[in-house]
């Protein structure tokens, strides 16, 4: 090459390398541009045109600059603001996680960039009706930003003012008000009384006073909020219109609906306009509006306000969402199904008054959908999944992709928790954004094999059962008695009641209005149950009057009313709702005896539930060669004296360690050492290897299909190999005589307890709840003689999650738990009496009810029997 040549080529390189630079300038100039101008829309409450310019400046800056440089991440949580105020929540949701993550790690924990995405990501929180795990997350930052940045600053007061609404959402009022205060004054002092998050925390305030009832404090508030905010924002902005709303509700609850619908009709109308028909703002305004015209006497308009909104929140939970987040959602909105059903039955009472059944019909079937569509959703489609899978024509690979997702995600559950502690939020957050990457994943499969098979598709379309066809699923000399349980922030609870009989004859009933009935269903079974001390159980000291009294009580207010209906049937199938979940309702009295006495009781969490379960159960009915009974039991403890149950008490502290350690890292031995934390302490049970034994001897003739794991044998890491091999799933009735351990504090520990000793890495010996749902079963029966196993968390609109919940996604058919603690002696009894009934044919209900009257006869208190209950068909 000549010397010529070489320098044009030189000149070339310089040349082109000058054009590349000047375009990425050129490129990142525009995204600067884009992003200004996002910024303008964003602060006029243009959130849709502020949308593509967002995305565009992002898009631009991950080509150019990487996904980690401090401009893109600031572009990735503004692209996540407009989301959220879009009231897309889950979409904002992964960009403001992957932020926060990215922002902490490439640039510290203190950076403003990482404080103003762990703060979006509080909202977001928050928005999804997530509080317990928005707390923790605002109660880390605000204390951050006002130590890093100080005090008068616009960010803390932001800060500040998200603590304020979580502490609101939870009902923490007497919290939130002092700090509402302070957060408007801080707003006035340092941005000055028009600014727009001076003007967001009047309205938090005056929110707070209008939850507190304080509603002549709370009304000029909003009417100054909405004044200045009209001056300053324009008509159109969320925060003017959010305040008009705000004042209409307080007209309502004034009883001036005159007054309040005109603003409420401009709210309803605006917020459509400017964020759409699905956003939260504008489902919020039209239940306000029915409300107002509900109060106003106007029905018809109200019923049909109503409908609407419960639409689109059907039609939101049909996203691709995680069961926890189905969950939030719908707890948001069960009120408006409860208002839409109790109008519905109104409106039948109004016509059978005047003996129009032929119109009161139409409004008491509407009702009782609406009943099914507020009652164990999640559960619901869990089982449709399940179903869907199994009985479809998919390949066994495609089965076990689909089986694989579950597992995974399972997994990830398990790791979850609802509370951390400072050091472990990010890790949580790394879990939620895994898993919601996870999900996303499993809802394209899913859609995919819908595609693909017609007939997947259509077993995959949950199905909310109707009176009419629902009627045929019961057995004929059966009644369902469906409870629904609403809660206000006075805790007083409207109870309502639907009977439907295999005839199809439905019936609704209003059962009133009962004050502080989770304190009353909880001091009954403590009276019920027996008490633990000193390593013994003991009947509590409380005289058998007191549980009479209550099981009258109870009797009189969610039976009695019902009588005419339930009393000459056999067999009663409870929907329970709330508190009334915890309840055996064999306890109660009725025409001046207990109901055990006359008729067989078992539960189940809805008649969609139910239709299900029996469809199940034909299907399970198919399958060859099964085996009869499965039962693993008596494991081998370590041995710390007599104590039946956790000896020690664990403190706070203990238990904030355990959370953290069951989130902390992808550790096997995490939960060993968190549930070591709690010092947690158990005796080995003679009591079930007699109920093993008696099992044993009932099947001897049957050996060929009986399978028992005792002592050393029952162990967690022969129930996953049990699982992995198929075997689990090939046993008509599973046993687990063993422990339970039932966490509030930390839920995903809450478990079946099997073997101690000598246990693998990795193998702790406790089946959580976050771990049953990766287990394949396919049991008619599932028979938990451990402690307190039918007891959960109870979550409005879905009933008890925890272990029950877990077994039916599982697979389980009918489960038989037990809802306090009895000693392993009188279970073995109890247990093995049962099993000999069904060797004799009996049915499962007839069976147990046999059983509870045999105990009863030999003169056994409620305290023994009653802890048993049979959810399932």
């Amino acid at each position: 090459m000549t010397k010529k040549c070489f320098l044009v080529l030189v000149m070339v390189y310089l040349i082109t390398g000058f054009a590349q630079a000047t375009t990425l300038d050129s490129q990142l100039e525009l995204a600067k541009t884009y992003n200004d101008q996002a910024v303008q829309y964003y602060q006029q409450g243009r959130f849709q045109q502020a949308l593509p310019l967002a995305e565009k400046a992002l898009n631009i800056r991950t080509e150019v600059l990487g996904e980690k440089h401090a401009d893109t991440l600031g572009s990735l949580n503004y692209l996540a603001e407009i989301y959220r105020e879009l009231g897309r929540f889950y979409e904002a949701l992964p960009l403001s996680e992957k932020s926060y993550l990215l922002s902490k790690n490439e640039l510290g924990k203190t950076h403003p960039l990482t404080l103003a995405s762990l703060n979006n990501l509080v909202v977001i929180y928050k928005d999804l009706g997530r509080l317990k795990e928005a707390l923790p997350l605002a109660e880390k930052n605000y204390p951050l930003v006002k130590k890093v940045r100080g005090e008068n600053r616009p960010e803390t007061i932001t800060a500040l003012n998200n603590l304020v609404m979580i502490y609101q959402g939870l009902g923490r009022l007497d919290e939130a008000l002092p700090l509402a205060k302070k957060c408007y004054s801080l707003s006035q002092e340092v941005l000055g009384e028009k600014h727009p998050n001076s003007l967001t925390s009047l309205n938090n305030l005056a929110v707070i006073y209008h939850e507190l009832d304080r509603l002549e404090e709370a009304l000029p508030l909003f009417k100054t909020c909405h004044r200045l905010s009209k001056e300053v924002l324009g008509d159109n902005h969320f925060i003017t219109i959010a305040c008009q709303n705000n004042v209409a509700e307080i007209y309502t609850s004034l009883a001036h609906p005159s007054d309040a619908l005109p603003l409420l009709e401009e709210s309803y109308t605006r917020f459509k306009k400017v964020f759409g028909e699905k956003h939260p703002y504008t489902l919020m305004t039209l239940f306000n509006l029915a409300t107002a015209y509900q109060k106003q006497g106007n029905f018809n308009k109200t019923i049909q306000y109503l409908e609407k909104s419960l639409d689109i929140v059907e039609n939101l939970r049909s996203g691709d969402l995680s069961a926890e987040n189905r969950q939030t959602l719908f707890n948001k909105w069960v009120p408006s199904y409860f208002s839409l059903l109790g109008l519905y039955i109104a409106h039948s009472h109004f016509f059978d008054a005047f003996h129009r059944t032929d119109m009161s019909k139409p409004y008491i079937l509407k009702a009782f959908r609406v009943a099914e569509m507020s009652k164990a959703r999640t559960l619901l489609e869990s089982i449709t999944a399940k179903l869907a899978a199994q009985q479809s024509e998919l390949t066994r690979a495609e089965k076990r992709k689909l089986r694989k997702y579950e597992v995974r995600l399972a997994s990830l559950n398990n790791r979850i928790a609802k509370a951390l502690e400072e050091d472990q939020l990010e890790e949580t957050i790394r879990l939620e954004t895994k898993k919601n990457s996870l999900v996303n994943q499993l809802a394209e499969f899913e859609r995919e094999l819908m595609a693909k098979y017609p007939k997947y598709a259509r077993l995959s379309k949950v199905q909310i059962v109707g009176a009419k066809e629902g009627a045929k699923y019961l057995p004929a000399d059966s009644v369902l008695i469906s409870y629904l349980v609403s809660e206000d922030k006075f805790n007083k609870n409207n109870v309502l009641a639907f009977t439907l009989q295999a005839n199809g004859m439905l019936t609704a009933h209003y059962l009133g209005e009962l004050t502080d009935l989770e304190k009353t269903v909880k001091k009954y079974l403590r009276r019920l149950s027996l008490k633990k001390t000193r390593g013994r159980v003991i009947l509590w000291p409380e005289t058998k009057k007191d549980v009479v009294a209550l099981s009258r009580e109870l009797g009189k207010h969610l039976l009695e009313p019902l009588k005419d209906i339930i009393k000459d049937k056999r067999r009663w199938i409870i929907s329970p709702s709330g508190p009334l979940a915890l309840i055996p309702f064999e306890t109660l009295h009725i025409n001046g005896e207990q109901v055990i006495a006359q008729h067989q009781v078992t539960y189940v969490q809805s008649l969609s539930v139910l239709k299900l379960l029996k469809e199940r159960e034909q299907a399970y009915q198919r399958i060859e060669k099964r085996g009869t009974l499965l039962a693993m039991g008596a494991p081998i403890y370590e041995t710390f004296g007599n104590s039946h149950t956790p000896t020690s008490e664990h403190s706070r502290a203990d238990i904030k360690i355990a959370s953290k350690l069951v989130d902390s890292s992808d550790d096997p031995e995490r939960y060993t050492r968190a549930l070591r934390q709690l010092n947690l302490k158990w005796r080995n049970l003679p009591g079930a290897l007699k109920e093993l034994k008696q099992l044993k001897n009932l099947f001897f003739f049957k050996t060929h299909r009986l399978r028992i794991y005792k002592q050393a044998e029952a162990t967690e890491a022969n129930l996953q190999r049990l699982n992995k091999f198929g075997i689990l799933a090939k046993y008509s009735y599973l046993v687990f005589s063993t422990h339970g351990y039932l966490s509030t504090e930390v839920p995903a520990l809450s478990s079946i307890v099997l073997g101690q000793v000598n246990n693998p890495p990795g193998i702790d010996g406790y089946v959580t709840a976050g771990e049953w749902p990766a287990y394949n079963l396919k049991s008619d029966l599932m028979v938990l003689s451990a402690c307190e196993t039918g007891v959960g968390e109870v979550v409005s609109g879905e009933g008890v999650m925890g272990l029950p919940y877990a077994f039916y996604v599982a697979g389980n058919k009918n489960t038989l738990l037990t809802l306090w603690s009895i000693s392993d002696e009188v279970t073995a009894k109890f247990i093995a009496s049962f099993f000999r009934k069904l060797k004799m044919e009996y049915g499962q209900i007839e069976a147990l009810t046999a059983t509870k009257r045999e105990f009863i006869e030999e003169g056994y208190g409620e305290a023994y029997w009653a802890a048993f209950v049979l959810y399932g068909v």
